[in-house]
């Protein structure tokens, strides 16, 4: 099944209320279907607040965290956050869950980051958790990392909140797989940061892999889910080799694995258009969210492939 293009935007900073109005605006304006935060402890907006506010200055677009780290979210609290947002919003909540890695943000939070398949089951209760809530019936839950008494709990959200779950390594995106309706094609975290060793899973061979293993866990549901990648750079240019050296050198990545890597497009319009499009033939990923600094570039892109 091909799946027709998306497009996110992803923000994490403004000096003002009105800045991060206008930043999500402006993706709504472009024809963006999502404007979604990043979850951490470095220089930026606290999620929640910012996604209330996104959200109350928009009136289509999906708004959601670009992922919460489920280790510094208790899954009850924000279920109810996320299903508050929703009803708030009409309906526009699109909630991304990861099992964290970074262990500045463990850290700074004071909080021990467990192994990762300690991590990854702790997500999939995580996720267990949170549809049951939302769920009609009352609901309660015991499991290795939580239990919930019984409880009919509320607010209910208004849509079916669709889930993101996004990972690089084979156990995460086989639960991504499982459970999420969306599934993130992430480089592998090693050693729990970015680093050369992590950058170089993201290599068009490497990608290869990971879609494999989505499809094996996947199964018969393959074709309901709908496949995401983030992309890091996004530059227009007529000139892209000066940029595939320079991003090169600081991921510590060979140039050619750049130039051919999916997570980075640079290039004219006419050839990140023709990337997207190999893209989603070669992998099925038609869901494509950009940093911030490459909302206004990746516009024109936009406007000729979503919905198609």
């Amino acid at each position: 099944m091909t799946h027709a293009f998306r497009f996110g935007a992803k923000a994490t900073r403004a000096t003002s209320g009105k800045e991060w109005r206008d930043l999500a605006k402006q993706a709504e304006d472009l024809g963006y279907v999502s404007f979604q935060i990043d979850d951490h402890f470095g220089n930026q907006l606290a999620p929640v607040p910012a996604i209330m506010a996104a959200a109350a200055a928009t009136e289509r677009i999906l708004v959601g965290p670009h992922v919460a780290g489920i280790d510094f979210r208790n899954p009850v609290l924000f279920a109810k956050e996320a299903a508050t947002i929703d009803l708030l919003s009409d309906g526009r909540m699109l909630l991304g869950l990861g099992a964290g890695w970074s262990k500045d943000d463990y850290a700074i939070a004071g909080i021990e980051q467990a192994n990762a398949a300690t991590r990854i089951e702790r997500l999939g209760e995580a996720v267990q958790i949170m549809r049951g809530l939302w769920s009609a019936e009352p609901f309660s839950f015991h499991g290795a990392h939580y239990s919930v008494a019984e409880v009919n709990a509320m607010p209910k959200p208004i849509s079916n909140i669709p889930i993101l779950i996004g990972g690089g390594g084979r156990k995460l995106l086989t639960l991504a797989a499982q459970q999420a309706d969306i599934v993130g094609i992430n480089p592998q975290i090693v050693a729990r940061s970015i680093n050369p060793r992590s950058m170089a899973t993201a290599a068009a061979d490497v990608v290869d892999e990971k879609i494999a293993w989505v499809k094996e866990a996947a199964g018969d549901r393959f074709g309901e889910i709908e496949l995401q990648l983030q992309l890091f750079k996004t530059q227009v240019t007529d000139d892209p080799q000066p940029v595939i050296e320079a991003l090169a050198k600081a991921f510590g990545l060979p140039p050619e694995v750049v130039a051919t890597a999916p997570f980075f497009q640079v290039g004219s319009v006419q050839q990140i258009t023709e990337n997207l499009l190999a893209m989603r033939e070669r992998w099925g990923i038609s869901y494509i969210v950009c940093q911030n600094d490459g909302t206004q570039a990746l516009a024109p892109i936009v406007a000729q492939l979503a919905g198609t």
